[in-house]
């Protein structure tokens, strides 16, 4: 166990509060005795039990922040109204139970497209997937959420101990970090990959500060960890908001003479070991990216501009959020940052006298929050958008300004530190009894508990506007059950409310049109058999087939999903299956081209009556169709999800033997004389 070393933080000059530290540390000491008592023969590893205790506080802080979202309740749905839509990716995990490999094809919305190249879902992170397993789609995510506000404290808490600061500073800083806007204000949609991701990407500025410091090869292999995280964390705004702020490391690796220093093999490494194990959604990525589009705003409309955006780190008015003051919309998931005035301060104090970091890393913090804040304000976006158009389909710029939290958190952190530091004057109460004088005496510094405690009691007020849940309307299921159809026909929920996706989504049927931000680039939605409609005959459709309260279910016979065609002739076919896997029954009376109507992309085979066949098409899966009664099998089989299945498998290969490897230094990758091989070489030359 290792020992903890008693300290002269603050040079004695408050006894009270130094009376303190010793208390603390008497106690974390008595816990590592308790322990060795416990476990006599346990061979104890170095840690530090301190640590431990704090990231144990700030767990336990963020599951009461987020507690509304552990009642486990069938029909209990956390608040915002895209939430349904934000986690319906998440399904491929159950259709995985039911069929395995099939999971690779999502066929659940808009024709169907391969599962592991949604930007918008964050089914491949591996919190999603173990929550999925564990407790179910709608309550993973909900205990997801309160992981990721943990996680978000846990970065902060990191950010703050590479600052050197003391556990007061990081425990404070870390808890305001679990109730930052920038994290349940998103839940106001209900966004649920915003705050994953948001949690992930904070991770990254505490592995760049290690490595900054110092902490070598085990440094860089968490740094490349939590790249890997934040990549398969959905959502893409976050994922753009650290790579703005890449360039900004040159401000750690360079010296005074613009030479490279050697930290930058870490980060080189970090970032080939991020590309390795997020490669299970890179490879699939960068095969099918070309073949999307989304909705391009070359304006940027929704962004805030840049003189306002700092005034919503000290704004908590649900009213403000919700208006168009300041030249915003009133959408307040995309403009949430509220931290309060108190560790707003405290960062500047920190910046203005902050001594136990250098300039550079002080210049880092800067440079990063004002490049995050140009780019959310759409500035830095409009003039990218002259190089590449693409630029553009960052429509929602403003979401980026979350990244600066964990950086003004990690400045107010040490501002209170320097403050802690203070030669606090005593105070002295003096009154008269019987005569006598007697007099009690204290220390002021204890009066800084009043706005540490008032700063985190503000971010917990703010906080839950956001983060609370509602019951299911039942008249949702009844419209499902209604929706479901025999075969795999197309159907449509009532378009734009997002609580119907996720149960059609896991009740099996298809959705067309469904609620995704992008769409295949030259393609167009399969027409719905039956929709669900509020307002109004949809356009195409016969006439009312069912009504369930005032929702009715509206039918269009002649859209089948799968049928034999020809020029004149139309004969329907049975269909089952779910995902990547299809079986189609036809029984026809004449020969044509069987078509289903499930987007074609490369990995698609297909077998008539156990015989392999060529497929072909434009858009939909068709084949040739004889007369007579045949079996039609379909699988996806992409060569893209194996290949990144491999190489993310390599890449935890290589972090474990990394890690464990005896060199100390990560010298071996990049300088032959340093390499093992070459030392062999060396000694057998000596030898001769």
């Amino acid at each position: 166990m290792q020992k903890f070393r008693k300290t002269n933080k603050y040079k004695n000059k408050n006894s009270g509060f130094v009376g303190f530290l010793k208390w603390e540390e008497q106690t974390i000491l008595n816990i590592q005795k308790l322990l060795k008592s416990w476990f006599p023969k346990t061979q104890w590893k170095p840690i530090n039990i301190g640590h431990l205790v704090e990231i144990l506080i700030i767990g336990l802080w963020a599951f009461w922040v987020g507690r509304a979202y552990l009642n486990f309740g069938p029909n209990v749905i956390p608040g915002g109204r895209e939430f349904g839509s934000a986690i319906q990716s998440h399904h491929i995990w159950t259709t995985f139970k039911a069929c395995g490999w099939c999971a690779v094809w999502n066929g659940s919305i808009n024709g169907g497209y391969p599962a592991f190249v949604d930007v918008y879902g964050s089914m491949l992170h591996p919190f999603v997937i173990l929550s999925t397993f564990l407790f179910g789609v709608v309550n993973g995510a909900k205990f997801t959420i309160i992981i990721s506000l943990w996680f978000a404290g846990i970065a902060q808490w990191w950010i703050a101990k590479e600052l050197k600061v003391h556990r007061i500073a990081r425990v404070w800083s870390s808890g305001l970090a679990v109730v930052g806007g920038h994290l349940a204000g998103r839940m106001e949609q209900g966004n649920f990959g915003l705050v994953l991701s948001t949690a992930m990407a904070s991770l990254i500025f505490g592995g760049i500060l290690s490595i900054a410091n110092g902490k070598g090869k085990k440094a860089s292999i968490l740094l490349g960890i939590v790249i890997a995280s934040t990549l398969l964390a959905g959502q893409g705004y976050l994922q753009v908001g650290m790579i703005i702020i890449f360039p900004a490391i040159l401000i750690l690796i360079l010296d005074s003479n613009l030479r490279f220093k050697n930290e930058w093999k870490y980060f080189l490494v970090s970032l080939i070991i991020g590309g390795l194990l997020s490669a299970v959604f890179l490879i699939p990525f960068a095969h099918y990216f070309p073949n999307f589009t989304k909705y391009l705003d070359h304006e940027f409309a929704v962004a805030q501009p840049l003189k306002y955006i700092p005034l919503n780190y000290v704004i908590d008015s649900f009213d403000y959020y919700n208006s168009d003051v300041l030249n915003k919309y009133p959408f307040p998931a995309l403009y949430t940052l509220f931290i309060g005035w108190i560790p707003v301060m405290c960062a500047v104090y920190g910046l203005a006298k902050g001594k136990k970091i250098s300039k550079s890393v002080k210049w880092f913090f800067v440079t990063c929050i004002a490049i995050i804040l140009l780019f959310s304000s759409g500035d830095a976006l409009k003039l990218l958008t002259n190089i590449w158009e693409g630029a553009a389909g960052i429509r929602h710029p403003s979401i980026i300004a979350g990244l600066t939290i964990p950086l003004i958190l990690g400045l107010s952190a040490m501002g209170l530190d320097n403050i802690l530091d203070l030669d606090w004057p005593k105070f002295e109460l003096r009154f008269s009894k019987d005569n006598i004088l007697n007099g009690k005496s204290g220390q002021t510094i204890w009066l800084i508990t009043l706005p540490i405690i008032f700063s985190l009691y503000q971010g917990y007020q703010f906080t839950t506007i956001w983060i609370n849940t509602y019951v299911e309307n039942p008249v949702v299921a009844r419209v499902i059950e209604e929706l479901k159809t025999d075969t795999l026909e197309w159907v449509q929920t009532p378009y734009g409310e997002h609580i119907y996706v996720e149960p059609a989504v896991g009740m099996g049927l298809k959705i067309s049109p469904g609620i995704i931000p992008w769409q295949w680039e030259n393609r167009y939605l399969p027409v719905s058999y039956l929709e669900a409609s509020h307002a109004g005959q949809p356009k195409g459709t016969t006439g009312i087939l069912k009504k369930v309260d005032d929702v009715n279910i509206y039918i269009r016979p002649d859209q089948e999903y799968a049928a034999v065609i020809t020029e004149t002739l139309h004969t329907p076919c049975q269909a089952q299956g779910k995902g990547g896997h299809l079986t189609v029954k036809c029984d026809s009376e004449h020969a044509g081209r069987l078509v289903i109507k499930e987007n074609l992309v490369t990995g698609w085979k297909g077998w008539m009556d156990g015989k392999e066949v060529a497929i072909y098409g434009d858009q939909w899966i068709s084949v040739e169709a004889p007369s007579g009664f045949h079996v039609y099998s379909f699988r996806y089989r992409p060569w893209d999800v194996p290949l990144g299945l491999a190489i993310s498998g390599i890449g935890i290969i290589f972090c474990v033997f990394f890690w464990y490897s005896p060199s100390p230094k990560i010298d071996i990758f990049f300088n032959r004389k340093s390499s093992g091989l070459s030392e062999i070489k060396e000694v057998k030359g000596k030898t001769k």
